[in-house]
């Protein structure tokens, strides 16, 4: 199943129902395929709300009789389940990355970047299809694109040395000569 196709038609009916698509993915779970949808309000960036048992029923009930007549291939192959993203909530767009600026976050990268793979790093502003992270002192410029999976790190937070370079919320990138800028680099080079 190709989720890009999916994932549009998805989004705007959790729209109309009030809620944002965070994240979108399958799993496995024994002989079963399941389709999980993970859901925040729309105004969640405006209201500290947070995602309740309630509102994934409702969502759910929104979206199967919908998805009955638009994907109709899709629950015979699927189950479906909704939940909230969490505290370790998915980042995927750009915009989850400058509402959680100043956060700690995990990033996963498809192929090394600088030899790196795995970053930890408080999130800085995001501009030019990057994200700006403070690992261990140094800014970091990671191209959006190159990200496989990004997830907050709210349990780290209290333990990882706070940030030298970004403080707080961020409006625009940090003097350029301070973010390490790195191309994805070929593994078979």
């Amino acid at each position: 199943m190709d989720l890009k196709k999916v994932q549009p038609p998805l989004e705007r009916q959790l729209a109309l129902l009030g809620y944002e698509l965070v994240h979108l993915e399958t799993a496995r779970e024994g002989r079963d395929e399941v389709l999980r949808l993970y859901i925040d309000h729309l105004d969640a960036e405006t209201s500290q709300r947070r995602v309740t048992v309630d509102d994934c029923t409702a969502a759910n009930e929104g979206l199967l009789l919908w998805m009955d007549v638009e994907f109709p291939d899709l629950r015979e192959k699927f189950g479906v389940e909704i939940s909230s993203p969490g505290m370790e909530r998915p980042l995927v767009k750009a915009d989850h990355f400058r509402r959680f600026a100043g956060r700690l976050c995990r990033v996963q990268t498809a192929a090394p970047i600088s030899g790196q793979k795995r970053f930890k790093g408080w999130i800085g502003p995001v501009a030019e299809g990057s994200v700006t992270l403070e690992e261990d002192g140094v800014l970091k410029a990671i191209p959006l694109d190159s990200i496989q999976k990004a997830r907050l790190a709210p349990f780290d937070e209290s333990k990882t040395p706070p940030p030298k370079h970004l403080a707080g919320r961020f409006t625009e990138l940090p003097d350029a000569d301070c973010v390490e800028t790195s191309a994805v680099v070929d593994e078979e080079a």
